[in-house]
């Protein structure tokens, strides 16, 4: 059986991030090579391709609209938060931290977008087509109160009784 100080020294942990980084049209190298720059600091085990995601409005940035995003996958040796690294990136490049989201791999792989439902221009839902048809009524309101007070009044129990004399009284 190996010692414990043979798993620890063989034990490495690296530190997995996904970034992404909004407003800027192309990553160019010169922007890759001062990103990679500052994060040497952290040792830089792997540094990723830059993939340009399409152009529509992400949830990431929804400040910003529909614009482009370019995505990159980054390991690292020493730990650091996703702040911390937010920071160092959107300094590197010059965008504000707004421009550039940070997550973990494991975060990544656990976000689900909540994305708004859309509303009708007036603002109402009730005015959606499927909503304004009268069987759609009949689930609201008053008319669903009578509903429930009918089909209750169907399925109450009658409850009888064997003695028909009153009981006497306790003591």
């Amino acid at each position: 059986m190996k010692p414990f100080t043979d798993y620890l020294i063989n034990l490495k942990p690296v530190y997995e991030f996904v970034i992404r980084i909004a407003g800027c049209d192309d990553l160019n190298e010169d922007m890759k090579q001062k990103i990679h720059a500052k994060l040497d600091a952290y040792v830089v085990e792997n540094f990723g391709s830059a993939k340009r995601l399409p152009i529509k409005e992400h949830a990431d940035f929804p400040s910003m609209g529909a614009c482009a995003v370019t995505m990159m996958e980054v390991t690292l040796k020493y730990p650091v938060t996703t702040v911390q690294l937010r920071t160092v990136i959107a300094e590197s490049i010059g965008l504000t931290a707004a421009s550039v989201m940070v997550r973990t791999k494991l975060e990544e792989a656990n976000y689900d977008p909540v994305v708004a439902p859309k509303k009708a221009k007036d603002g109402s839902i009730l005015s959606e087509p499927e909503m304004a048809a009268e069987s759609a009524q009949d689930q609201v309101g008053q008319r669903r109160v009578d509903s429930m007070l009918k089909d209750l009044s169907k399925k109450t129990r009658k409850h009888e009784f064997a003695a028909t004399e009153k009981t006497p009284k306790g003591k």
